[in-house]
């Protein structure tokens, strides 16, 4: 099989084991390495699922927004209407689930959240918010901590975020993600950074980090503002229709 086929057999996979938890599922799409062609062996494979809330769910406004750990990587499981309301304001890693070439599901469901553009500012939080995890050590981490102080996979990302940024201002074509091509000489560096194989000290890390993301600044015009997409009344005809299915099935 080829990339492609392993992965979608591994978004299948993901999707039958939230059918046994007993979730309705109706569109997974990956988020990860593999969308930027950064991953090697020791790569996990994550997704962001949306589910189907039932009619119960609606009445009582519940909520289901949770993470599935695997040992492979994770699923961010999240219901249609929670899911709508965290990409609607341009949240990349949500807004790259959809626009992956990677994914199972509802076409009607991807070819509505399309449109949806990236949200600037919610790129330059996760470069501040990777600027904090290079220097926590969580559990999963011990291994890197022990050898370099940090984490070089939170290094790779501010970086990688940087380029996303870098690409969008000189093109203006928004775009979540940047999918590196096997010749390129940066996805070599890439991924030199998220395995430390050059063994780059923390020092040097902490102050590349800094400088990149006061560059990345610079990127965002000071007057910025993201627009929504309103797509209220599609979600909702969307949920409306499913459920009466579902009730004419019963």
């Amino acid at each position: 099989m080829n990339k492609k086929e392993i992965i979608i057999e591994e978004l299948t996979r993901r999707k039958k084991i939230l059918e046994d938890k007993g979730y309705h599922v109706i569109y997974i799409g990956l988020h990860g390495s593999q969308n930027y062609n950064l991953d090697d062996e020791k790569s996990d494979i994550d997704c962001k699922a949306i589910i189907m809330p039932s009619l119960h769910d609606i009445i009582f406004r519940k909520v289901t927004s949770t993470t599935v750990e695997l040992e492979d990587g994770h699923i961010d499981v999240k219901d249609l209407l929670t899911f709508y309301d965290v990409i609607r304001k341009g949240n990349f890693s949500y807004v790259e689930s959809i626009n992956t070439i990677y994914w199972i599901g509802d076409e009607y469901i991807k070819d509505l959240f399309l449109p949806i553009k990236t949200n600037l500012k919610s790129m330059l939080g996760a470069m501040y918010e990777k600027r904090k995890a290079l220097t926590h050590e969580y559990p999963s981490k011990h291994e890197e901590f022990d050898k370099w102080g940090y984490d070089p996979k939170q290094h790779h990302h501010i970086l990688r975020l940087y380029d996303i940024l870098y690409f969008i201002n000189q093109t203006d074509n928004n775009t979540p993600y940047l999918t590196y091509i096997d010749s390129d000489s940066r996805r070599k560096e890439l991924i030199n950074y998220k395995r430390n194989k050059n063994n780059i000290a923390l020092s040097i890390v902490e102050k590349d980090s800094d400088e990149i993301i006061e560059k990345a600044k610079l990127l965002i015009p000071e007057n910025y503002q993201y627009e929504p997409i309103n797509l209220d009344d599609k979600i909702n005809a969307y949920i409306e229709e499913k459920i009466r299915e579902e009730l004419e099935r019963k």
